[in-house]
């Protein structure tokens, strides 16, 4: 019998504008949130997300890549 997966796996990373406010969540960082990082699945969905100033989002994409996964940059697309 097939068990389901709680717990996927994220295949890629994908970096939003923050549309809300929201304090940069690495320890210690007191800057304003202005990126979102978001890890989905291999079926697109959402597994985890964490709001970051633009300089911890840098660290975490250049981590994440280096741990192979795909990076998707949407920081250029418009909220509305």
């Amino acid at each position: 019998m097939l068990q389901p997966n709680f717990d996927p796996e994220p295949t890629e990373v994908r970096i939003y504008r923050c549309g809300y406010v929201s304090q940069c969540k690495a320890r210690g960082c007191q800057i304003r949130a202005a990126l979102i990082a978001e890890k989905v699945d291999t079926a697109g969905r959402h597994v985890r997300q964490i709001e970051l100033c633009p300089l911890h989002c840098e660290i975490v994409i250049e981590r994440e890549r280096a741990r192979g996964l795909e990076i998707c940059d949407r920081r250029e697309i418009r909220l509305r």
